[in-house]
């Protein structure tokens, strides 16, 4: 079996957790993972990382930062609560019994680029 994280920061305003919600539920939709499942590495929000992965029966499980680049969260809470190596890149290791593997933030994906220009689209109706 093989899961994903989402990971986000976590702010106290309900908005920020519904948003992280879609994503999650579109994923699901796809198939492409067994389990989906969100967490944040700030604050008191529930699920933490650490609490998400021990929940789930995947022996292979993908977290991806919802972040636009390697901050802190990034490069030092997330690793530092999965016990793996902190810094910048691609971290692969054992937490709990499963293999985890920290892929990079989203924020340099093109397909970020094109959802700032659809932001303008949307409201332009596609006209400059």
């Amino acid at each position: 079996m093989r899961g994903l994280v989402i990971v986000g920061h976590g702010s106290q305003l309900p908005h920020y957790g519904e948003v992280m919600e879609i994503h999650r539920k579109r994923i699901e939709e796809a198939e492409i993972f067994d389990e989906v499942k969100i967490a944040f590495v700030a604050g008191k929000r529930k699920l933490s990382p650490d609490e998400a992965i021990r929940e789930m029966r995947s022996e292979v499980v993908f977290v991806v930062p919802l972040f636009i680049s390697n901050g802190l969260h990034v490069t030092e809470e997330l690793p530092g609560i999965l016990g793996l190596p902190k810094g910048e890149g691609v971290k692969e290791g054992e937490f709990e019994g499963k293999r985890v593997v920290i892929c990079e933030p989203i924020g340099e994906d093109v397909l970020v680029t094109y959802a700032i220009l659809n932001s303008v689209f949307r409201i332009t109706h596609g006209r400059l």
